[in-house]
């Protein structure tokens, strides 16, 4: 018996109807005829029986079909894990927030590539809501979000929990009393949607203090820098000023006792996680994410 033999067999049993098959698996009919007289010759047994222009399995074809199930999926599993064990090829298009992109994407598909240097990789800035839209309509291979996604189809993987805080720069702490740093300074908040607006406006809502000006502006990178050049206070997320933080050049009040905290996650579709170029990318992320804050590049 051959095994495209009995892939065709499997296709005629399951609809029983040979020009369905030949159709489906882009052969003649005569073929499909072919393939299942040299299984009835081999087995010395009739497979179907045709009754009023139907067509039925014999006692032998529904045990032949229950064998040849088996078979197909052990086929089907030899080959997939095969697949797993080739190197990561092809193209990964990823979309996240322009911090993460620069922050953590960037050293991360340079490792990636250096190990797999047959991958090709998009790296796109997009807006969370845009991220998780492009992933779920299969636009993006992977996405990293603020937050967390609940989906049946989507693959969910905790990178993060980080502390929001309220952060000035050093030369102001010194210089002026916390009142004076409330009220007297423009509070920069940063724009953005979704988890992490909801987030940033819990924290706003618990400032002992209400901002005499309000600048907003869309990138995290803008306002870490506005602070440290002393134009103003704002709202960050702890990682990605605690290098700042912990060389002084930012300093952070605490104004409440309570912690908000915000979460980062990778998502994709749960099929392709079966692809090993994503798999393979998912994994090291994981891996690398909490460690970028420490490597020599990390700005």
């Amino acid at each position: 018996m051959e095994l495209r033999q009995l892939k065709t067999f499997a296709i005629a049993a399951e609809h029983l109807n040979f020009t369905k098959a030949a159709k489906i698996l882009n052969f003649t009919q005569p073929t499909v005829s072919l393939h299942i007289q040299a299984l009835e010759q081999e087995l010395n047994q009739a497979l179907f029986l045709r009754i009023d222009k139907k067509l039925i399995l014999t006692p032998a074809g529904k045990l032949l079909q229950q064998y040849t199930n088996e078979l197909l999926s052990t086929v089907q599993k030899i080959e997939q894990e095969f697949l797993s064990l080739s190197p990561p090829k092809g193209t990964i298009t990823i979309a996240a927030a322009e911090a993460y992109c620069t922050n953590y994407l960037l050293p991360i598909t340079t490792e990636y590539l250096k190990r797999h240097p047959k991958v090709e990789i998009e790296l796109l800035s997009r807006q969370t809501n845009n991220v998780v839209e492009g992933v779920l309509n299969r636009h993006y291979d992977i996405g990293i979000i603020a937050g967390e996604m609940q989906d049946s189809v989507i693959a969910n993987t905790l990178l993060e929990e980080e502390e929001l805080l309220f952060v000035v720069s050093r030369a102001l702490y010194e210089q002026f009393s916390a009142d004076q740093l409330l009220t007297e300074f423009p509070f920069m908040r940063f724009r953005t949607d979704g988890y992490f607006q909801h987030m940033m406006d819990v924290y706003i809502d618990k400032l002992p203090f209400i901002p005499c000006q309000t600048i907003l502006v869309e990138s995290e990178k803008a306002i870490k820098q506005g602070i440290i050049n002393h134009k103003g206070i704002g709202v960050m997320a702890s990682n990605y000023v605690k290098e700042e933080l912990e060389t002084g050049e930012l300093i952070a009040l605490r104004l409440f006792e309570e912690k908000i905290i915000v979460k980062t996650s990778l998502i994709t579709l749960e099929e392709h996680l079966q692809i090993n170029t994503i798999q393979s990318f998912c994994e090291m992320t994981k891996c690398l994410w909490d460690k970028i804050h420490g490597w020599p590049a990390y700005s």
